[in-house]
């Protein structure tokens, strides 16, 4: 009715395309993300590399556009100078994000990085120190080393909706692997750091995370809060599938463990 009303005359072709642009161009101002609930979203297509590592600031970027932000705020460490190879200087720069920046080596009150050692035991003391509110929106977590034991102490007194942390990418998706805890520990360059995917996976779960992606160079995992899957209905391939989501070690790095000190199995971490 209202196609034959506005277009009395016109060709009935050109009529039923406009009606079917004009239903494609207003659809999502009225359902929004609606028509994403729907679908299963595929984050290697997303992948993009201005300022990160690898292809973590398309992902990230799109991560957002998909679940909203609350008050585009961020906490990475270990952040180096806070510009190279940052998962968090996109956002800042590009879409105004504020945050709290963390390196062993380096601090600049310019992007609020500070010189700081992080353990388990006092990254919340730092949190508190630096006024990182409850919950906030992105945690990027590089430590080359004690990340598992940080998330898990995190996550104990605080609320980030999406996680970004390094894996050690040595492990299959079947290993389940994290170095043993030590407080002073450094990277040594070698193949001791940090934990395998599936380790990661578990403490992730245990926290209420749900595993959505790992960026095709095999350095980070990304992880999305299950309540904001829940409420926004939004499906990730492959979710929760580290089979599917491990794609192997391209992006492997470092010597054989010379010193031979074991990893320890995560499934023994939880109370």
């Amino acid at each position: 009715m209202i196609c034959e009303f506005c277009f009395k005359g016109a060709p009935v072709a050109i009529v039923k395309k406009v009606c079917i642009y004009s239903i494609l161009l207003l659809f999502p101002l009225f359902f929004g993300n609606k028509i994403l609930s729907t679908q299963e979203i595929d984050l290697r297509l997303y992948e993009k590399r201005l300022i990160s590592q690898d292809g973590e600031d398309g992902v990230i970027e799109e991560i957002f556009n998909l679940i909203g932000t609350t008050s585009k705020y961020y906490v990475e460490f270990g952040a180096g100078q806070g510009h190279d190879c940052s998962n968090t200087k996109y956002l800042r720069e590009k879409f105004g994000w504020t945050g709290l920046l963390m390196d062993g080596g380096y601090a600049d009150p310019s992007i609020n990085l500070h010189k700081e050692f992080i353990t388990a035991e006092n990254i919340c003391d730092l949190f508190k120190k630096y006024g990182v509110p409850y919950e906030f929106d992105l945690i990027s977590i590089d430590i080359d080393g004690n990340d598992f034991y940080v998330w898990r102490s995190i996550c104990a007194e605080y609320k980030p909706r999406v996680i970004v942390i390094e894996f050690n990418s040595h492990f299959n998706f079947n290993e389940d692997k994290v170095i043993q805890y030590d407080p002073r520990r450094r990277w040594n360059g070698t193949r001791y750091f940090g934990s395998s995917v599936l380790a990661l996976y578990n403490l992730g779960r245990r926290l209420g995370y749900s595993l959505v992606y790992q960026e095709s160079n095999a350095v980070n995992l990304f992880f999305i809060r299950d309540d904001i899957l829940e409420s926004t209905g939004l499906k990730f391939k492959n979710v929760n599938n580290i089979e599917k989501i491990y794609t192997g070690k391209p992006g492997f790095r470092g010597e054989p463990n010379r010193d031979r000190i074991k990893f320890v199995s995560s499934s023994g971490m939880f109370s």
